[in-house]
């Protein structure tokens, strides 16, 4: 009967193990991101952040929401600059690195994304990564970018980067924009 507790016991043990290493694989792995519009808690700013890989869609979260209304509703487009920019946006694909933390992001991305609704550009060539205040992500999206300020917006024209906007405007986004694609030696704020 000593035995037949001792096995009882030895068994259950090994149960409880089982699970808690269970557990502990299920706390890891939401650490380990591929998906889209991930919030995680932001150690620094006693928030959230996004982090990796967000569309359009991150935005409407209620934790952004506000900044990005307010931001995408004060930006007065330049319409100008807009008709110009807009059919020379057919063979470009943007690669955007934000942080949802970020003021300069928070006034520059909802802008972009206002710009480009204007010029009808497919959003199936753009790409919005957040990083964190490291300027990183889980999943290294950003490595053999050279992201060091958000936001970061490259612009690629068949598939070689043309010319990058860092941070804020030279003169405004649609300006800032419009000259990198038109590749007119175009420097932005960090440029050697």
């Amino acid at each position: 009967m000593k035995y037949v507790y001792i096995l009882v016991l030895a068994i259950t043990f090994m149960s409880c193990k089982n699970t808690s290493e269970k557990e502990v694989v299920l706390e890891i792995k939401p650490e380990i991101k591929s998906e889209i519009n991930t919030i995680v808690p932001d150690t620094i700013d006693d928030g959230s952040m996004l982090l990796g890989l967000v569309s359009r869609e991150a935005f409407k979260n209620e934790l952004f929401i506000e900044w990005y209304k307010e931001n995408f509703n004060t930006h007065i487009l330049d319409s100008t600059t807009i008709e110009a920019l807009a059919p020379k946006l057919n063979n470009i694909t943007i690669k955007v690195f934000m942080g949802s933390w970020c003021s300069d992001s928070q006034r520059e991305i909802p802008a972009l994304y206002k710009i480009l609704d204007a010029a009808k550009f497919d959003f199936t060539r753009l790409s919005m990564v957040a990083v964190s205040h490291d300027k990183d992500t889980p999943d290294q999206l950003e490595k053999g970018l050279d992201i060091e300020y958000v936001p970061t917006i490259i612009i690629y024209k068949e598939g070689k980067e043309i010319g990058r906007f860092v941070e804020y405007a030279q003169e405004s986004l649609e300006k800032d924009l419009l000259a990198i694609i038109n590749e007119v030696g175009y420097k932005n704020s960090y440029a050697d």
